[in-house]
């Protein structure tokens, strides 16, 4: 019981509701930081798996050991359990005896447009030399 001529303690009603209107903002801050976090993971974890097929194409070329010419190749890879689209164009270089292959990678089909695209250069094998 409260005695006559003291202050009621505890919170008003605008207190609690100012409160709550505070808490609401900052968990919806949190939770939308967070969620960006989880984008971004995502997008740097399929970066790096199209960052590995572009990285196997230009070791495939260089273990065959042919001479390329230039031109247009395309194919598919899996990494990572998912499948990936590839593309690599071989260009001349000044150099006769180098060539620049840039490698392109996209998830699925291509469709959605390459996430990775590497550059590399490939010089003529011994045997070939001129």
């Amino acid at each position: 019981m409260r005695r006559r001529g003291t202050p009621a303690r505890g919170f008003t009603l605008i207190e609690i509701l100012v409160a709550l209107a505070v808490l609401a903002l900052s968990l919806g801050t949190v939770i939308s930081a967070v969620s960006s976090q989880a984008r971004n993971v995502v997008h740097l974890a399929d970066r790096t798996l199209a960052q590995w097929v572009a990285a196997n194409v230009v070791a495939d070329a260089r273990l065959a050991g042919e001479w390329p010419e230039p031109g247009t190749r395309r194919g598919h890879g899996e990494m990572g359990e998912r499948r990936w689209a590839w593309r690599s164009v071989t260009l001349a270089t000044d150099d006769p005896d180098l060539r620049r292959i840039e490698v392109s990678v996209a998830a699925g089909d291509g469709t959605d447009g390459p996430l990775v695209t590497l550059v590399a250069y490939l010089g003529r094998p011994m045997r070939e030399a001129r």
